[in-house]
């Protein structure tokens, strides 16, 4: 009896055990990875569970866990827990180099979703030694995706396509095609970023059916946001508002704000584009509202082309807010030069357009350093460029010289084996014209493609130099403008202070009482003392030097005060300003402006006013 019930214990206890076995921890791994980047909520349930198992677990379950957390607030796009989780996984992976690697490649990204460039590459850099100890070539592979990423933020896209290139190589030699199309999209993010259109595009859409085909779904969303970026360029805004849309509706479900905030940004490009001002204001405000919680570096560039936006529907107060928003987040510095000048230049349109001289001219001058900062930057990189294929030109002669000195003595000592002393120093001699002949003709050809070399590196110094000079004129062009324009605001507002005067001057003279006739009398001495009009002469021709003397010369008959008339036609003011800055009336303006046309025998308002512009 007692063996009979032993017997039904152990039964039973076998049976409850089998019915809940051991957690099995490669298995979640292994769907956590699976679903991270399609589905990267139903992937946490898996991390969290993992986490959640007691006991001590070993280092690698707990290092590949954590890591896997940081990709998973990457894909929700916040780089500060990728990085604190990135991490924590770290502490785990010492004695597991291959696993340590990844790790570092993950927490690179993270610093360069923050815009933090030179730090995400000096994790990249220590990711590449350790996966080049491990021999793992896929490993570096990905790394040099990564670091090619970090160059194209920063602008150095020669960088970017040299680590493209090399990581497509290396995952073609290793069949790995997976990692492959994540590499081709970001060698379409460069080409679009130096404005290879069609090329990007033809990528995008190879790469978008292959990043379907695997399940990277987040990957595929970002694709089509850069497919609408390249789409919109080339105005084709029909494919471009249907990719973008789609995204925008596959990004919402990653609830990446940074991302939404970048897609929304390309749908108010858009809009603007399609003459749709108001819709992208409202567009473009949702995208800096995502991107400022986020403290986003790309809210400068974002921010730039929003301040723009509201510039165009003269919203300036709106944009004055927003301004002092991005501004005391200090981002500025993190973002690239092309984005800073972006928002620059709009800051500066704001400050002028709001009258506030002093801090448009402090942004107009910014802006021209960031452009000389630019031009100096792409003509260093023409000039390394220029070296570095020297260089290798050089060196490829060097060789093949050296391939050809080796021939002839294998040559040399055939020889010798075959007629002994009798043809020594016959070979000898023939051996020596030989090297002579092609060491003449080796410096011949190097001091040739030197000179070829030299040629096309003075060529690149001018093509810049030229462009930097045009950058130069236009914004010494929009300075003088701005002056004009201050010109202009100066004598209406001569006008209206003689007017305001002049009204005094008449209640004055309606009231007899002793005080309201000395007051009329200083009002007076007043009017008489002020040389009004010097002022604005001394304004007038420090902006057009040569206008009067231009007038005077071709038009003996005009006298200085046809000059001064004609000075406030060249303002663009209209009669009846004229009028007031003058105190006549609007009709004696009208002749006035007739009889100076007489004066000068033009008929035709169009080449009166057409004359006046080119002087």
């Amino acid at each position: 009896m007692m063996r009979a019930l032993c017997l039904i214990f152990l039964f039973t206890t076998n049976f409850i055990v089998a019915q809940k076995p051991d957690y099995d921890f490669a298995k979640a791994e292994k769907e956590s990875r699976k679903l991270i980047y399609s589905n990267p909520d139903s992937a946490l349930v898996y991390i969290k569970r993992t986490l959640s198992q007691k006991g001590n677990l070993h280092d690698t379950v707990y290092g590949n866990t954590y890591a896997l957390y940081g990709i998973y607030y990457g894909m929700k796009g916040k780089p500060d827990s990728t990085i604190y989780y990135e991490k924590k996984s770290l502490g785990y992976l010492d004695d597991y180099p291959r696993n340590k690697a990844r790790s570092i490649m993950n927490l690179a990204i993270g610093y360069r979703n923050k815009g933090d460039y030179n730090t995400s590459i000096e994790y990249l850099l220590k990711s590449i030694e350790i996966n080049k100890k491990q021999k793992n070539n896929v490993g570096i592979a990905m790394a040099y995706g990564e670091m090619a990423s970090c160059y194209n933020y920063m602008l150095k896209y020669n960088k970017s396509v040299d680590y493209l290139l090399k990581a497509i190589s290396i995952l073609k030699a290793e069949n790995n095609t997976k990692q492959l199309v994540a590499v081709k999209q970001k060698l379409a993010n460069t080409y679009l970023a130096m404005e290879n259109y069609k090329f990007a595009i033809d990528l995008y859409k190879e790469t978008l059916a292959e990043f379907k085909q695997i399940g990277m779904l987040k990957n595929y969303y970002l694709t089509l946001v850069n497919l609408g970026d390249a789409l919109l360029t080339t105005e084709r805004y029909t494919e471009a508002k249907k990719a973008l849309n789609e995204a925008m509706g596959g990004l919402a479900t990653y609830g990446d704000k940074e991302l939404i905030g970048i897609c929304l940004s390309k749908i108010g490009a858009l809009e603007l584009k399609q003459g749709q001002p108001q819709k992208a204001v409202v567009t473009l405000k949702k995208a800096t509202d995502n991107l400022l919680p986020q403290k986003s570096a790309w809210l400068v560039g974002i921010g730039g082309q929003y301040v723009d936006a509201l510039n165009k529907t003269k919203n300036y107060k709106q944009a004055l807010e927003f301004i002092q928003k991005a501004d005391r987040l200090n981002l500025f510095n993190k973002a690239n030069k092309d984005d800073q000048l972006k928002y620059k230049n709009a800051v500066a349109d704001t400050y002028n357009a709001t009258n506030n001289d002093k801090e448009a001219i402090k942004a107009y001058q910014h802006t021209i350093e960031i452009m000389d900062s630019i031009a100096e930057d792409k003509q260093r990189e023409a000039i390394r460029e220029v070296q570095a294929k020297f260089q290798t030109e050089l060196q490829r002669e060097k060789n093949l010289a050296l391939e050809a000195n080796n021939k002839g003595l294998q040559k040399s000592m055939a020889a010798e084996k075959t007629v002994m002393n009798f043809y020594i120093f016959g070979s000898i001699a023939l051996l020596v014209l030989i090297l002579s002949v092609l060491l003449n003709y080796w410096l011949k050809n190097r001091l040739q493609r030197q000179a070829i070399k030299t040629a096309e590196a003075d060529k690149i110094l001018l093509q810049q130099q030229n462009q930097h000079e045009q950058e130069l004129g236009k914004a010494q062009k929009e300075v003088i403008e701005e002056k004009q324009r201050e010109l202009t605001s100066t004598a209406l507002r001569m006008a209206s202070y003689q007017d305001s005067i002049n009204d005094i001057i008449q209640k004055c003279e309606s009231n007899a009482i002793a005080r309201v006739a000395d007051v009329k009398k200083e009002l007076e001495h007043l009017v008489k003392q002020e040389d009004y009009w010097k002022q604005f002469e001394t304004r007038f021709n420090s902006v057009h030097p040569n206008f009067g003397s231009t007038l005077t010369n071709r038009f003996a008959k005009l006298t200085k005060n046809d000059i001064e008339f004609c000075s406030l036609l060249k303002l663009n003011l209209s009669n009846k300003e004229i009028a007031s800055l003058l105190q006549i009336s609007h009709e004696s303006a009208i002749t006035k402006k007739y009889r100076i046309k007489k004066k000068m025998e033009i008929n035709d308002d169009a080449e009166f006013e057409k004359l006046l512009t080119e002087i």
